[in-house]
């Protein structure tokens, strides 16, 4: 990396030209798509030594860091290039990318809009920069930036999918069905399915409904809204696919008690949140306080990957405990799954609306500060089949409210809608939350 090199103008591995390249270039490639990334490292690295203008390789390299999860040395490799390639397209475009999985969003998007200066048309970008701008508010930019994609390249899944989901949220509803319908991109055809629910077209809800179940699409969104429904339409939901009586699997546990939870260990994590290594998230349900953006456990600190092997054994154990249960969240359970981690921190008055997790399969909270409860129930969390302003006709839904203290590890369905109660106390409440999100 010792003198400048040409880079080409794309953002993605393959959208290279090969043709003058070497064939070892072209295995690594292959490494790529494969998905053997610790494979790709080593040949990578191997490469640049011998061969160190090489763009192409030095960006495989980079990509193998990042997707065996060595971000801080796929970060460094696009810091150090673009200090030699200033401005060059394809490095800020992957180097923006990086940032976003790590929640620097206001990074991301600068390195975003430079590459847009560079090639206002490339639809990868421009949908990054799209993606960079709702996660950080900006929704009118986003919407123009998704559109902006869809004029380039109206087959465009991906953006079709997150425009539609903005409009769902401005409550467009029949706008944003037009869009689910052209896509089967995500979770496209469960929330069209909350459209239907939204506009109270009961024959067509059920419809479609019924449609997923029979196309064995199983997933945390439409289990909530047939949960929902089955209430408010005062129907069976014995046909849910995901999981028909959630609270029967709400899980709390003090993980502080036995000493695999430290006080070191939580202090380490809350200076981490404090220090503004991630930039807070758009996070319109949520009241006097802020969330942190992208995947926490991208960091490879020594106390977030503690905190991870924690987890994904406590998750384990729980798998274990309901492994006879013929509820479709278990016996569905995903083969692969990635574990995904973000911090919320709530100030006095505050309070976190009723949600559920739709990209999720199991959810969790891992309590590191609670304020004192100076009335019941205060700073508690609260589940219920109800959330999301989903017309309720009138009807009454049951509420599980689960004290929770310093320490607590509370683990539910995904499906499960809930939410936080507010608290006066001067102290501020910080969670550790997390899904098990299934691999595509």
């Amino acid at each position: 990396m010792n003198s400048p090199f040409k880079i080409y103008g794309c953002s993605d591995a393959t959208d290279f030209n090969m043709k003058n390249e070497e064939i070892s270039v072209d295995s690594l490639v292959e490494h790529y798509k494969n998905k053997d990334y610790q494979t790709l490292v080593i040949n990578a690295q191997k490469y640049v030594e011998k061969n160190s203008s090489s763009a192409m390789a030095w960006n495989l390299l980079a990509l193998g860091h990042r997707y065996s999860n060595n971000v801080g040395s796929a970060l460094k490799i696009y810091e150090d290039l673009l200090k030699l390639n200033p401005g060059n397209f394809l490095l800020s475009t992957n180097l923006g990318n990086l940032y976003m999985a790590m929640g620097k969003i206001s990074k991301a998007i600068n390195c975003f809009e430079i590459a847009f200066k560079k090639e206002p048309k490339h639809v990868a970008n421009l949908e990054a920069l799209a993606i960079a701008y709702q996660d950080s508010g900006k929704n009118e930019e986003a919407i123009d930036c998704f559109k902006k994609v869809l004029d380039l390249d109206e087959k465009k899944e991906s953006s079709r999918y997150h425009l539609a989901r903005m409009l769902v949220r401005l409550n467009s509803y029949s706008e944003a069905i037009e869009h689910f319908h052209k896509t089967n991109y995500g979770l496209s055809k469960s929330h069209l399915l909350e459209c239907l629910y939204y506009l109270g077209q009961k024959d067509k809800f059920y419809k479609h409904y019924r449609e997923l179940i029979k196309r064995n699409i199983v997933n945390p969104l439409m289990a909530s809204i047939g949960s929902h429904a089955s209430i408010r339409f005062n129907v069976s939901n014995n046909e849910n696919p995901f999981c028909t009586n959630p609270f029967n699997y709400i899980k709390k546990e003090n993980i502080t008690n036995n000493g695999e939870l430290s006080e070191d260990l939580i202090t380490s994590i809350l200076e981490f949140h404090q220090s503004g290594e991630s930039d807070p998230k758009s996070q319109p349900l949520l009241s006097n306080g802020k969330q942190s953006s992208g995947n926490i456990f991208l960091h490879q600190r020594e106390d977030i990957q503690l905190l991870k092997k924690i987890l994904e054994n406590k998750v384990t154990n729980y798998l274990k405990e309901f492994s006879t249960s013929s509820e479709g969240f278990i016996k569905n359970w995903p083969k692969k799954y990635n574990i995904y981690g973000w911090l919320v921190s709530i100030n006095s008055g505050g309070n976190l609306a009723a949600h559920i997790h739709k990209e999720g399969w199991l959810s969790g909270s891992l309590y590191f500060k609670m304020p004192s409860k100076k009335t019941k129930d205060e700073g508690n969390i609260v589940f219920s089949f109800d959330g999301a302003n989903y017309p309720t006709d009138g009807k009454k839904f049951d509420k599980k409210s689960v004290d929770v203290y310093k320490g607590d590890l509370v683990l539910f369905p995904s499906s499960l809608f809930h939410h936080t109660v507010p608290f006066k106390s001067n102290e501020e409440r910080v969670t550790f939350a997390f899904d098990i999100i299934p691999q595509k």
